[in-house]
């Protein structure tokens, strides 16, 4: 996740910065419209901390793992494509066949047989 990512397009981390840091608002969020440093201020007003302090965990928060729901968002479905590979095995090739894998052509044994 980036600083970027958010800027650009902040909804999809709603729900994760809100778990984050539960005394922020709905309105906090709209409020700041993609503002580290104006969502930093308010997160220092609930907290009770210094300003660049909150804004520095609030840089480490976002410099973390991209929250699920946000990796799903439209937006990010391009990079999903482009590190899809990172999930296939090495030696296997992604455009071949898998038929040689599985089990579809062969008929299930009823429950309670061995035959």
């Amino acid at each position: 996740m980036s600083r970027e990512d958010f800027a650009k397009d902040w909804v999809p981390f709603r729900d994760p910065i809100l778990s984050a840091y539960p005394d922020l608002k709905d309105a906090d969020l709209a409020d700041a419209d993609g503002s580290t440093a104006v969502l930093a201020q308010r997160i220092a007003v609930l907290q009770g901390t210094d300003p660049a302090e909150a804004q520095q965990a609030l840089h480490e928060f976002l410099a973390g793992p991209l929250p699920a729901d946000a990796y799903a968002a439209p937006v990010h479905d391009n990079a999903a494509v482009r590190d899809s590979g990172d999930y296939i095995p090495d030696g296997e090739d992604a455009m071949a066949d898998d038929r040689r894998f599985g089990d579809d052509n062969t008929p299930a044994t009823p429950m309670g047989r061995k035959t």
